[in-house]
Parts: C-alpha cells; structure tokens; sequence
C-alpha cells in the first residue's frame, strides 16, 4: 500500500489556491454591492426626476436653451439647443426639433404639448417626458416649456378573461348607475374611438377581431372597479376608471393605453388600415354628468383623429388646455357673445375696528367648458384674444364698482399675469375711474410659472405702480415661489382660501400658517386673508396679526355691493376682541 505526502512546494500551491478563491469572492461580493449601489443611486435619479416638474426656456433663434428644476431656481444650466437635445433618444431629437420650429412657423393646429422617449438606461423604453408650452413668442422665437418625466403604466390583470368579464357593463347608462350605487363621485372618464383610414365617415365600424382584441389590450390595464361600457358598437367605448383623480395621473394611464395599442396595430400591420384616438376628462364631485362628458369627449376625440393625435385630454381642475381645437373656438366665441358670466362682490373687513377697507371681485363662468376663468384666459391669451376679453370683463366689473360704490373704498381686481400688459389702456377707456382705488391682484404660483421673465414682469409691475395702482400677491402655496426682488414689488400679500381653509385651531397647519405669516410681515406689507367661514378661523388669526379679512360671517359674496349687518358685525368684533 503506498503512502503519499504533500511536499513543500504543494502545499504553498494549495494556499495560494485558496487565497485567489477568497480574493475572487470578496471582489464578486464588491462588485455586487456597487452595482446596487448604482441601481440604488439610479432608481433615486429616476424618482426625483419624475417628481420634479423642470422649466425650460428655448431661444430658437439663438439655439440655445436655459432649464432649472421648478422648485430651484438658483441651480439654472444654459446649453446649446444640440446639447440639450443629447438628453432624449436619437429619433425624437429630430421630432422635437421639428416641433419647435413648426410652435415658431404660422402653421395652425399645432399640439401644444409632445411625448418623447428620453434616456433612462435599460428601463428608457418604460419612461418618456412630457413637454407642454406655456409660452410662445413668435417674434423673438423664445419658447417656454414645462416638462416632467412619466412612467409607463404596467399591466393590471393580463386579460384575465374573469376580470375582464366582471368590467364589462351594456351601455352608458349602467356606468352612471353604477358610478350612483357605489357612490363615487371621483375618477377619470376615457372615450376611445376608432376610425377606419380607408372609409372617409369616421364611425363607420372597424372589423370586429381588431375592434374586440384593441379593447381587450385596454381593458387588461384597468382595475377590477372599472367600468366598459360599448358607446357605438365597432367604432367606440367608455371607461369610468374611479381610481384616477388627478391630471398627471389620468396622462400617465393614456399614454400606457396608446402605447400598447401603437405596438398591437404595428405588429399586426394594422397601422396603415386604422387609428384610435383616447379622450380623456377628470370628474369632480358636482360634476360626474356622464352624458354631458361623453358628448364633451368625443367631440375632442373627433378633433384629435382629425390631427392625427393619439391622445387629447380636457381637465376640468386644470389652469392648462393640452389643445386648442376647432371646438374650443367655438366654445369661446359662443361665451364672448352670449357674456354668460357672473360678477360677485365681497367687503374685505378690517376685524378691529368694522369698516369696509376695499371690495374683492370674482368672476364665475356658467354653462361653459371653461369652467374655471383662468382656463378662458389662457385660451384667449394663446389665440390673440386676451385683449378682447379683458375689456369685456372690465366693461362689468370696473363700471359697476365705479357706479355703484362711491365711498372710499378700493375694488381688489384679480387678473392673470397674462393681462399685465393690457391694464393700462383698457383701463383708461373707462371714464372717471379712479387708479389709485385698484388693487391689482396677481396668482403666486401663475406667476412662478414665468419666472424665466422675471425681469419683464418686474418692469411691467413698476410701470404699473407709477400709474397709481396698487399690486396685491394672492398666495396659495406653503413655500414662498418668488425671488425677493418680486416679492418687493407687492403693497398686499392675500392668503388664499386655498391655504386658510387648512388651517386648523391647533397642529402643524397652524405652525405653516403662522410660518407663512411671518415670512410676508418682514416685507412691511398689510395681509389679506380670504374665507375665513368660522370664529375660531377669525380669533386665529387676529391673534397672528391679520386684521383685513372676507368672511360669510360678516358678509357674503353677492352681485351687489352690500353693506354690513351692524348687529352680526359688532357680535363678532365683541367676541374677537373681547376674548383673551
């Protein structure tokens, strides 16, 4: 029987062996780590760009471009127009480029907005960014984006024939019905129509295989609360999607929706043959009128068909339009000549001691797709109409004011940053109007939206100021939008409704309040704060040192200009300044 022994030299070999081994692991588990560590750090890039809505001003003409994070606008990049476009997948720069150049031509129907793939690494085809103009300026060829990162939406139930047979409803009706019983009062509504390219009538039926497996692709995305409902068999459907409340959300689902039926049409050869379009409206509570929005979307669906839009959306809770079609012009010119608009009128109160210091006005649109004036106004801003409808409005409001109210009280006249520029001569027409009553109001976030102008609104504000009005900044976020230059230029800061009906008698609501209070009373300014609809809201902030206010308490919002009720005021000023 032999033996065998390890010598010297085999048994340094099997040392060395091992040693290698360890090295060769831990470099494995190294490398495993930073390549977390970079997915980690990836996926966070990936989230904060997807929460972070970004300004970009294009100077066309110059080629090159100024972008910041909305919410940062120290940290400002200035780049050439090529550089910048080394930002989005190598087909769409020239898409995009085409788009801005066609925004700047006198090409009509252009989409004030466009979808665009963007370099994400691996996951790029998951993700795409959403322009959307808010400016145009022909003549000096200066465009002003937004733009934020959106994710694909992913399959919801992988035609799952049970669910799928669960979603389906018989018609219009059953949805409302359903939408009742349930007792939903929120969510988004689609109409999603087909058209065959080869007959010229647009609901013409589609052939039923595509008809049933495009629906079938839609369907697969929704939710099991979902409801389907066939509006014209072959041609179109509705979908009531209750889970979907807000803008950027109901976009993201449409453009998952468009995708999947794009792919589904070019694998089967079916793009040349068809097309589809995806309306879309959000509901709110006193809203949910499916007849009334089914007609509304398919009206805008027929728009985008004619442009060749896959996509069209018309939100209702939105300062911003994502089209401006042939129905909105309708829509306009039906409004500027039948003046269905109401004016309303409330006393802003001085709390300490009871006299009227200024009228606030409002303006409410009635029977209207613009159901919110500012949507009107940027409307008419876009098309050269802005004028016309800011004399109109001053026609009714400032008449009446100068009319109806001839004490010594000021009118605070809400108007957009858009008609800075058309104050002073519409204004001046009106005869025996007083500039130093006029309180010129402007929106905080409306104008943080043009910060990239911020030098021309500063110069138009302080042409404003030497014409004798005052300027009064509405405020409705919690963090100061403005630069401090800006924030100088204001006699009044207002507390929106928006931001006093947050705050509560104790909390960290009251902490913000209080937070914001004070930032603005380092400018030395007199605050306005609207809406306070109870007396522990008005004993909140007197003892914060708010002493102009709008209340329904005191007294409501009416068409005329009506005066206190003695009685109801002097029990409110006994208890305000009564209790300790």
């Amino acid at each position: 029987m032999k033996t065998y022994s390890l010598t010297i030299a085999d048994d340094l070999l099997i040392k060395i062996f091992i040693f290698i081994a360890v090295i060769t692991f831990a470099l494995i588990i190294i490398a495993f780590a930073l390549s977390n560590r970079r997915v980690n750090k990836f996926d966070d890039k990936i989230e904060s760009m997807v929460n972070t809505v970004r300004i970009i001003t294009v100077d066309y003409k110059e080629r090159k471009v100024r972008y910041f994070d909305k919410f940062n606008i120290s940290n400002q990049r200035i780049v050439s127009l090529d550089d910048f476009l080394l930002n989005f997948e190598e087909e769409e720069r020239v898409r995009i480029d085409k788009w801005l150049e066609e925004l700047l031509s006198s090409k009509k129907n252009v989409n004030d907005y466009l979808e665009v793939d963007v370099i994400v690494k691996k996951d790029r085809r998951s993700y795409y960014s959403f322009l959307q103009v808010q400016k145009c300026d022909k003549k000096k060829k200066i465009i002003h984006l937004e733009s934020y990162i959106m994710r694909y939406l992913d399959v919801k139930n992988r035609l799952d024939k049970k669910k799928v047979s669960q979603i389906v409803v018989t018609n219009l009706e059953q949805i409302e019905m359903v939408d009742k019983v349930k007792n939903k009062n929120k969510g988004c509504f689609l109409y999603v129509s087909f058209k065959n390219n080869k007959i010229q009538d647009g609901d013409e039926k589609v052939d039923s295989l595509y008809f049933t497996n495009a629906k079938n692709i839609i369907v697969s995305y929704l939710t099991s609360n979902c409801s389907v409902a066939d509006y014209s068999p072959q041609s179109s459907f509705t979908v009531f999607y209750p889970d979907i409340s807000s803008r950027r959300n109901l976009l993201r689902l449409m453009h998952s929706l468009s995708k999947a039926l794009g792919i589904y049409s070019k694998i089967h050869a079916y793009s040349d043959k068809y097309d589809y379009s995806i309306a879309g409206v959000l509901l709110k509570d006193n809203e949910a009128n499916f007849k009334k929005l089914a007609s509304c979307t398919k009206s805008i669906s027929l728009t985008a068909m004619k442009h060749k839009d896959h996509i069209m959306i018309y939100d209702k809770d939105s300062t911003e339009l994502l089209d401006i079609n042939d129905s909105l012009e309708q829509e306009f010119n039906k409004f500027i000549e039948s003046k269905d608009f109401k004016i309303t009128y409330q006393p802003i109160v001085n709390i300490q001691n009871g006299r009227i210091i200024a009228y606030t006005s409002f303006v409410e649109c009635n029977n209207t797709m613009f159901s919110k004036i500012q949507d009107l106004k940027e409307y008419a801003y876009k098309n050269d109409k802005g004028k016309d409808l800011f004399s109109m409005f001053n026609k009714k409001i400032l008449t009446r004011f100068k009319n109806e109210c001839n004490t010594n009280v000021k009118l605070v006249y809400h108007i957009s940053v858009l008609e800075r520029d058309y104050v002073a001569k519409s204004l001046s027409h009106i005869s025996g109007l007083e500039e130093e009553k006029i309180i010129l109001a402007f929106d905080e976030s409306e104008i943080a939206e043009w910060l990239s102008d911020e030098q021309d609104i500063i110069q138009s504000f302080e042409n404003l100021t030497k014409r004798s009005y005052s300027l009064a900044l509405v405020l409705d976020q919690r963090e100061m939008l403005l630069t401090d230059e800006l924030m100088k230029k204001f006699d009044y800061f207002i507390l929106s409704s928006e931001l006093t009906k947050t705050c509560k008698k104790a909390g960290k609501s009251l902490l913000n309040m209080n937070r914001i209070i004070e930032t603005i009373r380092e400018y030395k300014r007199e605050i306005i704060a609207y809406d306070l609809e109870s007396t522990n809201l008005l004993y909140l902030f007197s003892r914060m040192h708010v002493k102009y206010v709008t209340s329904s308490l005191i007294s409501p919002k009416d068409e005329m200009f009506l005066p206190i009720e003695q009685k109801k005021l002097s029990k409110i000023l006994t208890f305000l300044n009564g209790k300790k």
